[in-house]
């Protein structure tokens, strides 16, 4: 098994869309025909939740009628938000099956589909044709990409000149992860964060201008706080969230924006 398959293994846990439709169905509504905010961010496990995919979206430039690729979309939480709050068409890739069959199933209850399209591929062979979207978004997936020159370079091809990319990220900003296990990875083995300027320095090979770069830790620290005070997210360890709290209040990880921009 390479590492792409065990990633794929760690998020692909089975049950997931049942897990997505008892959220809604626990809190009143008709999971055959909901609204994406009914799932009460379930479907959006980074950092700030849907408050951060707005902020990420509007510093992006995202805006209705944007053609934006969501790499490494899970379970299309943020395709949809950015299908249904900024009125974009929106194309989802991720490595996990069950991942893109819940997130296409869950677009079509929410009546977006049309506006949604799911493809199991890997980040580093985007089965996309060159200069096709305006804008990309990496949403707390380069943690599991070891090859980040790649990942960079297919976002490049894919996207139009003038086309932004918009990296959020959790990066390394001073030591060592000192435990496991983390949000995106039960080992070492399956990590692969990297301090900010590993990126910039990734974008800037692949021929993008990097531009703003944010670093918002002190409400990384609340989110988490909140999440671990309410019993953490559906499906997601406790002990991945502590740790990363840990690592967070200490330090040696937080979660960074990075945009850039193709030529």
């Amino acid at each position: 098994m390479d590492y792409e398959d065990s990633v794929a293994a760690h998020y692909g846990s089975g049950g997931v869309l049942e897990r997505m439709l008892a959220v809604v169905r626990n809190a009143g509504g008709n999971p055959e025909h909901f609204a994406p905010a009914d799932l009460r961010g379930a479907d959006q496990l980074h950092i700030g939740g849907p408050a951060a995919t707005s902020r990420v979206a509007t510093r992006a430039g995202i805006r209705a009628g944007a053609r934006v690729l969501d790499i490494g979309s899970g379970l299309g939480g943020v395709a949809r938000h950015l299908a249904g709050d900024f009125g974009a068409t929106v194309h989802g890739v991720d490595l996990t099956p069950e991942f893109v069959a819940a997130a296409q199933n869950l677009s079509e209850r929410t009546g977006l589909a049309g506006q949604l399209e799911f493809t199991q591929a890997s980040a580093l062979a985007l089965p996309l044709a060159d200069a096709s979207f305006d804008a990309a978004v990496l949403v707390h997936v380069g943690m599991n990409i070891r090859d980040k020159d790649r990942l960079f370079a297919e976002a490049a091809r894919v996207l139009r000149p003038g086309g932004v990319l918009a990296v959020y990220d959790i990066m390394v900003t001073g030591g060592d992860i000192e435990a496991y296990p983390m949000p995106w990875a039960p080992t070492a083995e399956t990590s692969f964060v990297q301090p900010p300027l590993a990126y910039s320095d990734a974008l800037a090979q692949a021929g993008f201008d990097v531009g703003h770069e944010a670093k918002p830790l002190p409400e990384g620290i609340a989110f988490l706080e909140h999440a671990l005070d309410a019993g953490g997210p559906v499906g997601l360890a406790g002990s991945a969230l502590a740790n990363l709290l840990t690592a967070f209040r200490a330090g040696i990880l937080a979660p960074v924006e990075i945009y850039a921009h193709r030529p």
